[in-house]
């Protein structure tokens, strides 16, 4: 179905934007007790990261992305049963702190789901989705009232990232231009505009900049194709800014807010994240948060890697993996066989290595002379909805929190999921969740409180979040 402008999903660099494919057959629905359950995940996780923050002196977001997912392990003693159903965290605060587009994407797949006649509106949500960027724009204003010059309008910068595979340009052209009509001096930020670093601020178009959307980007994408309409097109990677200027964004502009600052919020490490989550822990034993088990340093040993995989296997994250890139699932295929092809049909995706008893032996024995800054992490079965016709769909779900500095607490602001389609058909069966250019596709994530008598026939639930929805948690396939 073609959509109005209004309601696209858009990829790609200003000018040269293609249209980007939601599913909308089959939204994800975070509902009741279900939605009470990922809040009081996604809390803990955000206490954690607070907590660290202040003991480590360091400034903290005021937005934030959390992917919390339906899931469970494989029991070794009954290989035909998921047990331990929960939300569980799988990337959080520390290593995944720019949510995806959340004023765009969200606003517009609710559009969409309207379009085509279905009715989103049978819950409360935290933040109604066509209130999203008004409450971007309230955010600006508070912080700049809390930190700034009460006595003039801040001026606001957006940097965005300028390739034809950007999942975020689109969406930074609207949020520069919301933060206009609220009354902002506004600027966009890329390498054309020839932003510089001078007296404590980053400038751009010769004039100061109060307060930024989003960080500096990296210096470039590593494994990106070039544009072939950008003037760097000869270049191997697509490079935005030379290091010494990247450097210079970072610690030497003390006079601009970073609605997402260095250095907790750009290093995307999940070994940053477990210490985090570990002092908390160790400070509140009563508030464990809910994720895989996960090793660091010292513990990761072919040992310690061979008791995850009694449990189906092990998923390192590498310090600077992003978008899946530096992500990795390894699946005791001797174990989880039967109960993955139940859940997804075909699972074999581009970031999986599926280990017989020998492949698996090989692979621990890499970990016997082990010294990387990486996380070895439990791996965990996430839902997948059947579709019917041989197809399933998995996803994963990102949860948007915004900080308000008047109140100085966490509220929650919008959501999305990214799905994967699986089946004997698709050439990455359960390819690892991940951005949508590396093939995922964008579907809308409803939560919240379902309102007195709504009509609940629409709603579809996957195995796993079907039985957390019943108060379940373990199901026999």
């Amino acid at each position: 179905m073609e959509f109005p402008k209004h309601l696209q999903l858009l990829i790609g660099d200003r000018g040269h934007e293609s249209t980007l494919p939601a599913y909308l057959e089959s939204p994800t629905w975070i509902l009741d007790k279900a939605w009470d359950e990922f809040q009081s995940v996604a809390r803990r996780a955000l206490d954690a990261y607070m907590h660290y923050c202040e003991i480590n002196h360091l400034p903290h977001s005021f937005l934030l992305g959390l992917d919390i997912l339906v899931m469970g392990e494989v029991d070794p003693d009954r290989r035909d049963t998921i047990v331990d159903i929960r939300p569980t965290l799988l990337e959080g605060p520390c290593c995944n702190s720019y949510p995806a587009c959340p004023n765009l994407w969200a606003s517009r797949l609710y559009g969409q789901l309207k379009h085509i006649g279905r009715n989103p509106d049978i819950v409360e949500y935290p933040i109604h989705p066509t209130k999203i960027l008004d409450r971007i724009c309230k955010l600006f204003e508070d912080v700049w009232t809390t930190y700034g010059d009460t006595g003039r309008k801040a001026v606001v910068g957006v940097f965005t990232r300028p390739y034809e595979l950007s999942e975020e340009e689109t969406a930074h052209t609207l949020t520069l231009q919301a933060l206009k009509d609220a009354g902002f001096e506004g600027y966009r930020i890329t390498p054309d505009e020839k932003p510089q670093v001078k007296d404590g601020k980053l400038v751009v178009n010769g004039t100061p900049v109060d307060m930024v959307w989003r960080r500096i980007e990296r210096i470039h994408l590593p494994g990106q194709s070039n544009p072939p309409h950008r003037e760097y097109k000869e270049m191997k990677w697509v490079r935005f800014y030379e290091e010494e200027f990247a450097r210079s964004v970072v610690t030497d502009t003390p006079g601009t807010i970073f609605i997402n600052p260095w250095k907790i919020d750009d290093l995307r490490s999940k070994t940053i994240e477990e210490r985090a989550f570990r002092i908390y822990e160790s400070k509140y034993p009563d508030r464990k948060i809910s994720r895989p088990v996960t090793l660091l340093d010292d513990e990761i040993n072919s040992e310690s890697v061979k008791n995850m995989s009694r449990r189906g296997g092990w998923v390192m994250k590498r310090w600077n993996s992003t978008g899946g890139k530096g992500i990795f699932l390894h699946v005791n295929n001797d174990l989880v066989k039967d109960i993955a092809k139940k859940l997804y049909l075909k699972y074999d995706g581009r970031h999986m290595f599926l280990m017989d008893s020998q492949t698996m032996e090989t692979e621990l024995r890499k970990f016997d002379d082990f010294n990387e800054d990486t996380a070895i992490q439990q791996l965990r079965y996430t839902d997948a909805r059947d579709l019917g016709n041989n197809k399933r769909l998995a996803y994963d779900t990102r949860i948007n929190v915004i900080y308000d500095p008047v109140e100085k607490k966490w509220d929650f602001l919008s959501g999305m999921s990214r799905s994967v389609p699986c089946g004997p058909d698709v050439p990455n069966g359960n390819s690892l969740l991940t951005n949508v250019s590396m093939g995922a596709e964008i579907s809308p994530l409803i939560m919240g409180h379902v309102k007195p008598g709504a009509d609940r026939s629409e709603i579809k639930y996957g195995p796993l979040l079907g039985a957390m929805v019943q108060g379940k948690t373990e199901l026999e396939f």
